[in-house]
């Protein structure tokens, strides 16, 4: 099977139409038609549905794309493989949700100091996109909320974060009651946040009021501080904010408290010496967490 063809497959699938994927790899539309259809003809099988508002993967493309992808790491790894050496560089792209991503500074300025030949990209984003993200390669590891159940990942990180209600002054705070029937004001609708509030309030016998979802944390701090509602979120990043006018920190109830952030990587990536010191930075610079499973030894160069 051509790598050529896989290319224009992964460009097409990626952007969800033929002229899309021509604009992206500088082709002729009828050039990536062709290709497609060529791939087809070799698989003898249809990849794609085509419809009016472009193409979307059979079950048959989307078995292929998975392979795809594996195929472009490899190549990728082996790349990489021959170039790696015991002195770390290259470059390593790291993800983080928004309230992991506030630990993240420290170990990044600690890290670039001792390997300075390394260049460290951070990718925020939310959950599921994140995880997503690990599987299709395009980052090297990422700290999601956890646990992460998936065959194809590991967990190399776990931290124990402590959860906190975030309430505006402007709400005379006695417990639970003061706040079940307000706006609750979320980065992720789905997120464990919401999951730990809702069995406190459920256990309360209380409901979950309205819910406002926002697409950045300056924006849902700043509601919190207006009186819009109130917010979920770890003990340690209210900390870190070092926020004294506007909101206050209540803790939850031990039971409900505890929600694990996870560092996770593929577990057939390949660990680059770049990338296994960052995860022994990691290690030295969050004290707090839990080992998960070992990393295997790199290659030396």
């Amino acid at each position: 099977m051509d790598i050529g063809l896989l290319k224009v497959f992964q460009a097409a699938a990626e952007e969800g139409s033929i002229s899309k994927a021509a604009q992206r790899l500088n082709y002729v539309q009828s050039n990536v038609t062709a290709r497609i259809q060529q791939l087809e003809q070799e698989l003898k099988t249809p990849l794609f549905y085509r419809h009016s508002r472009g193409i979307t993967l059979t079950s048959a493309g989307q078995t292929l794309m998975e392979y795809t992808l594996k195929i472009f790491n490899l190549l990728e790894e082996a790349a990489q493989a021959v170039l790696d050496s015991p002195v770390p560089k290259g470059s390593i792209t790291i993800g983080s949700d928004t309230t992991a991503a506030v630990r993240l500074p420290a170990i990044l300025s600690a890290y670039r100091g001792c390997y300075p030949d390394v260049e460290v990209h951070l990718q925020i984003g939310r959950n599921n996109d994140l995880i997503d993200a690990v599987l299709q390669y395009t980052v090297n590891g990422a700290f999601v909320d956890g646990p992460v159940e998936h065959p194809e990942i590991i967990q190399e990180l776990v931290i124990n974060e402590k959860l906190g209600l975030i309430v505006p002054d402007t709400i005379d705070y006695q417990g639970l009651q003061s706040v079940h029937d307000k706006t609750l004001l979320i980065l992720n609708a789905n997120c464990i946040y919401r999951t730990r509030l809702e069995e406190w309030l459920g256990d309360e016998g209380c409901r979950l009021g309205k819910v406002m979802e926002f697409g950045t944390m300056e924006g849902l701090l700043g509601c919190v501080k207006a009186g819009i509602g109130y917010a979920v979120l770890p003990v340690s990043y209210f900390n870190r904010m070092n926020v004294t006018e506007g909101i206050r920190c209540y803790p939850f109830p031990e039971r409900y408290a505890e929600v694990p952030t996870v560092f996770i990587r593929r577990r057939d990536l390949y660990i680059t010496s770049a990338f296994r010191e960052f995860i022994e930075e990691l290690k030295m610079r969050l004290p707090e967490a839990v080992c998960g499973a070992d990393i295997p030894a790199a290659e030396p160069g």
